[in-house]
């Protein structure tokens, strides 16, 4: 089933897809950033409501953090993820986008903290995730 990118998320997916375990396995520093760069991203539709079901891009990370039935597979990921790690960006085309830690940032929040600690690629690790569904 191809993903259909609802318009409000057209400014928040990137244009190529990427495998995050290859993400994992690139070098980057890791800093330090406001959790508040990051809280717009609470009332984007980046979730499927319902698992197994591919991408349905049909509930933000907010009505899950407020309504935990909603979609109680998407609360179980927020509340079981490792918090121990960054989130990871990548710096594309002049704007930085998140590559992988939108349920971590959730659970930050949800825990009161103010900070968040990110690892920031650059557009030449692109190759390098981009894995076999390129």
């Amino acid at each position: 089933m191809a993903k259909r990118i609802p318009p409000e998320l057209t400014d928040h997916i990137l244009p190529f897809n990427w495998d995050v375990h290859l993400v994992w396995q690139q070098e980057a520093d890791v800093t330090q950033r406001n959790l508040t760069e990051f809280e717009h991203l609470f009332d984007l539709p980046l979730w499927s409501s319902r698992p197994n079901m591919g991408m349905l891009f049909d509930i933000a990370p907010r009505t899950v953090m407020e309504f935990p039935e909603r979609a109680p597979h998407q609360t179980q990921r927020i509340h079981e993820v490792r918090i121990e790690f960054p989130i990871d960006l990548i710096r594309y085309q002049g704007r930085e986008w998140v590559l992988d830690g939108v349920h971590r940032i959730a659970r930050l929040s949800l825990m009161g903290m103010d900070t968040i600690r990110v690892r920031v690629h650059d557009e030449t690790v692109i190759p390098r995730i981009m894995g076999q569904n390129g």
